[in-house]
């Protein structure tokens, strides 16, 4: 950036791609052999940066505008730094499913002023490492977090707006706690707890409703509580799924960038707590609608969803595709009245002149004279055929359209023509014998279109 504005000091920059950190919801640790990214925004791209790091040099530089974060989701392929087994990306804010990774709650700690941010990483379950020191972080927009382990105050620190605030915690289990404060008082809590083992099963929906038009999705949260309704964040349960009513699951997932279970079908494990089942309405459908999640050792859960009759949707009229001719040969004028389809030599380079609608033409002899034109109509003239709107055509006309007459006007009076145009594929031949009343203009004073019939 500094490089860049040094040559061009009055060019404002924007941060087109930035960050490339790697994170795995849920996980704390960067382990190759796991393949793994800490939570604790640590693990970085060669040529990126940690999610603090890279808002920290925008931030600081007032000529830059903002800027892109590579990448808001998860997305299938480029599991770099890692290979197979991994098949996902690990670069984003949210994993596959749109579960908040850690870089959620930063930059919604570095971004937001309309609300208290306080967020607490990582869980609280780590078994087996008593007294053994936790990298412990709050993610918050207070200016002041106090932390306190089972009541006791482990001390207050400030926070700093781009690397946050941390603790380094020997491991109790128990209930770990953070008070955000501003001007000395409280704004924000937040606490997380040793939880218990997994007892029954969680549904949460993204809404209450769906719409019964075949197209509507809902997203549905599965998680698994304690015994005292705690969910339980290390859960790797596997879980089925039941739907009854007019709907079908269409999407499985949950964010683990190293799992090979179907998207598709009515299983899915939980990774780190959470997985993700998302139903779609059959068309014209209503009613009620029951999805059940189940799994081994623990109480199954029920989801009531209520399906809505959909609304019409607004749309617009469909297109009328209306195409223009606007390239014509006139003859030179006749004493008699001659066949329309008059076959012209292929050396005939000069006695007939291009004419284009929008202008009218004199006869300098002759009352008769032939108008032709060759075109390829549009798919939908072709196949369906339609009309030709002469929208203004001076003197008598008869009209023919591959050779067969298709409408006549009788007067030689200024007017409008409708001619019908059939379906057929190919180069169409266009002829018009127009007769005009005492040296009076014949010929087309507006423009002439094929038009759909309806």
């Amino acid at each position: 950036y500094d490089a860049f504005h040094k040559q061009h000091p009055t060019l404002p920059i924007l941060s087109s791609e930035d960050t490339s950190c790697f994170i795995t919801r849920g996980e704390y640790r960067n382990d190759k052999e796991k393949q793994t990214g800490d939570s604790g925004d640590t693990y970085a791209a060669p040529w990126g940066a940690t999610h603090r790091n890279a808002w920290r040099a925008i931030a600081t530089r007032p000529f830059i505008a903002g800027g892109f974060v590579w990448t808001g989701f998860d997305y299938h392929g480029e599991p770099t730094p890692f290979a197979w087994p991994s098949t996902s990306s690990s670069f984003g804010i949210l994993d596959l499913c749109g579960f908040p990774k850690s870089a959620f709650y930063i930059h919604q700690a570095q971004w937001r002023n309309d609300l208290p941010v306080l967020e607490l990483i990582p869980h609280w379950n780590w078994p087996g490492m008593e007294n053994q020191p936790i990298r412990v972080m709050a993610l918050s927009n207070a200016e002041r977090v106090e932390l306190f382990l089972n009541g006791k105050s482990l001390g207050e620190k400030a926070v700093d707006p781009y690397e946050m605030v941390e603790w380094q915690v020997p491991y109790q289990p128990g209930a770990l706690e953070a008070v955000g404060k501003k001007r000395g008082q409280e704004v924000s809590r937040k606490k997380v707890e040793t939880t218990g083992s997994p007892v029954s099963l969680e549904l949460i929906p993204d809404r209450s409703g769906i719409a019964g038009d075949g197209e509507d999705a809902l997203p549905i949260t599965v998680r698994v509580l304690d015994d005292k309704n705690r969910p339980v964040p290390t859960a790797m349960l596997p879980v089925t799924f039941t739907l009854r009513g007019p709907a079908d699951i269409i999407g499985l997932g949950n964010g683990d960038p190293r799992c090979h279970e179907p998207e598709k079908g009515n299983q899915r494990s939980l990774f780190n707590g959470l997985a993700q089942v998302i139903v779609q309405t059959q068309a014209g459908s209503s009613g009620p609608l029951v999805l059940r999640a189940e799994s081994k050792g623990v109480q199954s859960a029920e989801l009531n969803i209520s399906v809505n009759p959909a609304p019409e949707k607004p749309f617009v009229p469909k297109a009328r595709f209306s195409q223009r001719i606007d390239r014509w040969k006139a003859s030179p004028g006749f004493s008699v009245k001659p066949d329309p389809l008059l076959q012209v030599p292929d050396n005939d380079m000069n006695s007939w002149s291009s004419v284009t609608p929008g202008k009218t033409i004199t006869l300098t002899q002759g009352s008769w004279s032939i108008f032709s034109a060759k075109i390829k109509p549009f798919m939908q003239q072709q196949k369906n055929g339609g009309v030709i709107h002469f929208q203004g055509i001076e003197g008598k006309a008869e009209i023919w359209i591959d050779g067969k007459l298709s409408a006549t006007k009788s007067d030689f009076s200024s007017g409008t023509l409708m001619a019908p145009f059939p379906a057929g594929t190919g180069e169409r031949k266009i002829r018009i014998l127009m007769e005009s009343k005492e040296g009076n203009p014949i010929g087309f004073s507006s423009i002439i279109c094929i038009q759909p019939s309806d």
